[in-house]
C-alpha cells in the first residue's frame, strides 16, 4: 500500500507539472506574443492554401521538401503539421502557434524521459525526472519559443525524442522497433528546421559512436554482429525517407537560406585576408596566417563560444526582442549555479554521459556558429534538452547534501526531507519564474509590440472597410513593417485560387506580392491615379503636396499611431 501511495504521489506530480507547461504555453496565446510575426502568418497562410486547394499561395503542388514563401524556401514539415489545426480551429493565430504550444508541453516530457534514462539509481530516477520537467516547464528560453509559431521548436521537439527512442533502445543488448522509430523522428526534424539538416545526422552518429564504444573494443563487432538486422533495415528505411532532401541539396533556390545566412558568404574575411597579405609582401608566412580560411576559422570560433556568454545566458539573452524578453537571459540567475554543480557532479561520476551531453552540445550550436547572428538562441534551441539536463543534474547534486544535513540536525525520515527540500527549492523558482512571469505578460508585449508587426490586424480590417466605402479606388497600403501583402491573405482569409491565378502576372519583390486586384502594395508618391486611398506610416511625407483628407487611424497597445488612411484627391 505504501508503495502504491508512493507511486500515485508522483503520477499526480508529473500530470500537475504537464498541465504547468500547458498554461505556461498556452494561457493567452493570442495576445502575448502581441501578433503574429510575418513568417507566422506565411506558416499559416500556405498552410490553409495547402488545406483548401492542395497547392502553396504560389500554386507549387504539395511541396515536399520546401516551400517558396517569401522566397527563402522554408523546410515544410511546420506547414503541414499546422494543416489539420487549420481544419479545426480556421485560419487563425491560434490555428499556427498550436503545433508549437504542444511541442512545448512534448519537450517538457520528453527531458524528463531523457534524464529517467540516464539516471541509473532507482531511487533519484522519479525525483530527477520530476525536477528535470519542472525546470524546462517554467524555463524563459522553453517558453518563449514554444508561444510563436517556431519551426525550431517542433524540430527540437522531435529531435528530443528521436535521442529519447534511441538511447532506450541502445541501452538494451539488441536493437528493436524503437531504434528504427528514434531515427525516423530525427530525419523528419530535417523536413522541419534548416540547422537540423546538420544537427540530426551528425547527432544520429554521435550516439550511435557513443554506444560502439560503451565496453571493450572487442565488444564492438560482437553488436554490430548481433544488431546487423535492425541497423541494416534502419538505415533503408531512414535512407529512403532522407532521400527527397538529399535530392534537393545541389538545387539552388533550397540553399538560398543557408546563402543568406553563412558567413562564409561573406566577402569581409577574404578582403581581410587580401589586405592582410598586402601589407606583409604576400610573404610565405603571411599566406599562412592570413589565409580566408584561417580568418574564417577564427570567425566560426568566436561565433561558437559567443554562446557561452553570461550575458547570453543569464542577464539579457538574445539581442533579437522575438526570440527574448531582453529582461533575463534564456535561464534563470539560480541557474547559472545549478549549471556549474551539474557539470561538476558529471565530471567526477559520469565522465562519459558528459562527454556525451559536451559533443550534443557541440553539434548543437555548430549551424549557429557557421552563421553571422551570433549569439542566436534560436538557432541552438536542439541544445535546449542538455542544458536542462545538467541544471538537473546540478539540482540533484544539491538536494543530497542539505538533505544529509537536515537529517543529522533534526533526524527525520528521508522522505519527508526529501519533499520539504524539493519544496523549498521549487519556492525558490517560483519566485523567479513570477518575476519573469509579470514582464512577459504585461510589459513585453505592449514594450516590444513593433518587433511583431501589431498593426497589421487593425490594417486589414480598414482595407476592408475602405474597399467597401470607395470601391473604384484603388489602395495604396505602404511596406515599412514588411509583408502586408500575406498580412492581408491572412486575416481577409482571401481565397488561395485568387492568389495562385495571379502568380505568373503579379509584380513582386523576391517573391513578394506588390499587388492584389486594386491593393497596391507599394509607395504612392509616384502614382498616376487621380485619387487613391493610401494607408501609410511614412513620417516624411510632405503632405503640403496634396490634397487629402484623414480617414482613420490605427494605433498601438500604447496609443501611439502606426498607420494612417487618408484619402488622396491629388497633387496641389
Amino acid at each position: 500500500m505504501k508503495k502504491f501511495v508512493k507511486q500515485r504521489w508522483f503520477q499526480i506530480l508529473w500530470v500537475l507539472i504537464v498541465l504547468l507547461a500547458l498554461i505556461t504555453r498556452l494561457v493567452l496565446i493570442n495576445q502575448v506574443p502581441p501578433s503574429p510575426y510575418w513568417e507566422e502568418v506565411a506558416l499559416g497562410y500556405d498552410a490553409y492554401s495547402i488545406a483548401q486547394t492542395a497547392r502553396d499561395h504560389h500554386g507549387h503542388f504539395l511541396p515536399m521538401v520546401a516551400f517558396e514563401s517569401f522566397g527563402d524556401f522554408k523546410p515544410a514539415g511546420y506547414f503541414y503539421t499546422v494543416v489539420p489545426f487549420i481544419k479545426i480551429f480556421g485560419l487563425s493565430i491560434l490555428a499556427v502557434r498550436l503545433p508549437s504550444v504542444l511541442s512545448g508541453v512534448l519537450i517538457v516530457i520528453g527531458v524528463g524521459k531523457l534524464m529517467a534514462l540516464l539516471v541509473d539509481n532507482s531511487k533519484d530516477k522519479k525525483i530527477a525526472t520530476a525536477l528535470a520537467m519542472a525546470i524546462t516547464a517554467v524555463s524563459p528560453w522553453a517558453i518563449q519559443f514554444s508561444r510563436g509559431g517556431w519551426e525550431v521548436n517542433l524540430a527540437t521537439c522531435l529531435l528530443l525524442w528521436g535521442v529519447v527512442f534511441l538511447l532506450s533502445s541502445l541501452q538494451k543488448e539488441k536493437l528493436k522497433l524503437e531504434f528504427i522509430a528514434g531515427g525516423l523522428l530525427l530525419v523528419l526534424s530535417m523536413y522541419v528546421y534548416h540547422a537540423t539538416r546538420v544537427i540530426a545526422p551528425m547527432l544520429g552518429i554521435w550516439l550511435m559512436l557513443v554506444w560502439l564504444v560503451k565496453g571493450k573494443k572487442a565488444d564492438w563487432f560482437q553488436k554490430i554482429k548481433l544488431n546487423l538486422k535492425p541497423l541494416l533495415t534502419a538505415v533503408i528505411v531512414l535512407s529512403i525517407v532522407a532521400l527527397p532532401i538529399f535530392l534537393a541539396l545541389g538545387n539552388n533556390q533550397i540553399n538560398q537560406r543557408f546563402k543568406e545566412t553563412s558567413i562564409f558568404y561573406d566577402l569581409e574575411p577574404i578582403i581581410s585576408s587580401n589586405q592582410a597579405k598586402k601589407l606583409a609582401a604576400n610573404s610565405l608566412f603571411s599566406r599562412i596566417i592570413y589565409h580566408r580560411y584561417v580568418l574564417f576559422g577564427q570567425q566560426v570560433l568566436t561565433n561558437f563560444f559567443n554562446h557561452f556568454s553570461l550575458d547570453f545566458l543569464f542577464l539579457s539573452g538574445d539581442l533579437n526582442p522575438r526570440h527574448s524578453t531582453t529582461y533575463v537571459g534564456l535561464f534563470y540567475y539560480l541557474d547559472f549555479f545549478l549549471l556549474i554543480l551539474g557539470i561538476y557532479y558529471l565530471a567526477r561520476t559520469k565522465p562519459r554521459l558528459l562527454i556525451f551531453l559536451v559533443g550534443w552540445l557541440v553539434i548543437g550550436i555548430l549551424p549557429s556558429a557557421l552563421s553571422k547572428a551570433s549569439p542566436h538562441s534560436l538557432r541552438i534551441l536542439p541544445t535546449l534538452p542538455v542544458w536542462m539536463t545538467l541544471i538537473t543534474f546540478g539540482l540533484v547534486y544539491l538536494i543530497k547534501p542539505i538533505e544529509s544535513l537536515i537529517i543529522k540536525i533534526f533526524k527525520k525520515k528521508a522522505e519527508v526531507i526529501q519533499v520539504v527540500t524539493f519544496s523549498g527549492l521549487l519556492f525558490v523558482y517560483l519566485i523567479q519564474v513570477i518575476i519573469w512571469a509579470r514582464f512577459y505578460f504585461f510589459v513585453y508585449p505592449v514594450k516590444y509590440q513593433s518587433e511583431w508587426q501589431y498593426g497589421y490586424q487593425q490594417l486589414v480590417a480598414q482595407i476592408n472597410q475602405q474597399q467597401v466605402e470607395h470601391p473604384d479606388l484603388p489602395i495604396y497600403v505602404s511596406r515599412n513593417f514588411g509583408r502586408p501583402a500575406m498580412y492581408y491573405w491572412f486575416y481577409s482569409k482571401t481565397d488561395p485560387k485568387q492568389v495562385q491565378q495571379l502568380e505568373s502576372t503579379a509584380k513582386k519583390d523576391q517573391a513578394e506580392f506588390l499587388e492584389f486586384n486594386k491593393i497596391k502594395f507599394e509607395s504612392w508618391d509616384q502614382q498616376t491615379s487621380p485619387a487613391i486611398v493610401a494607408i501609410t506610416s511614412d513620417e516624411s511625407i510632405d503632405w503640403q503636396k496634396y490634397q487629402f483628407s484623414a480617414l482613420g487611424q490605427v494605433r498601438d497597445l500604447s496609443g501611439q499611431i502606426v498607420w494612417g488612411i487618408y484619402l488622396i484627391e491629388g497633387s496641389k
